[in-house]
């Protein structure tokens, strides 16, 4: 899945492409058919972080450790819990500010984080 992943489709309506590093939240408004989106680029940091989360987000709570790990320390950065909250919450900001809803990750208070996988689809490319 790794090779041909493209991005995730969050509430059908925010396209997050992965090699691109952006989050784009289509709106479709009214009768005439009229197209409009609204942008967020990501740093190569919180694009690393969402898309771990998202291709992930079948575990019931991705630990804070696995997170660190395979986000920072994998790469030769420093890791820490605060680093990792402070990543969530700018993450978390530029989602809410495209129009998502401040629920698709959860912080699992002293252990890790969840993420609503009944709202994320794979995008693929065969």
């Amino acid at each position: 899945m790794e090779d041909n992943l493209h991005g995730f489709l969050i509430d059908e309506d925010i396209y997050f492409n992965v090699n691109h590093r952006r989050l784009m939240y289509f709106i479709n408004e009214g009768e005439e058919q009229l197209l409009s989106f609204r942008l967020v680029l990501l740093n190569e940091m919180q694009t690393r972080l969402l898309s771990f989360l998202l291709k992930n987000r079948k575990i019931e709570v991705i630990s804070k450790n696995k997170i660190m790990k395979n986000v920072w320390d994998e790469f030769g950065l420093s890791s820490s819990n605060q680093r990792l909250w402070q990543e969530i919450k700018k993450i978390k900001g530029k989602l809410l500010s495209i129009g998502l809803r401040d629920d698709l990750i959860i912080n699992v208070r002293g252990v890790g984080y969840s993420v609503d996988n009944q709202r994320v689809k794979s995008l693929l490319i065969e």
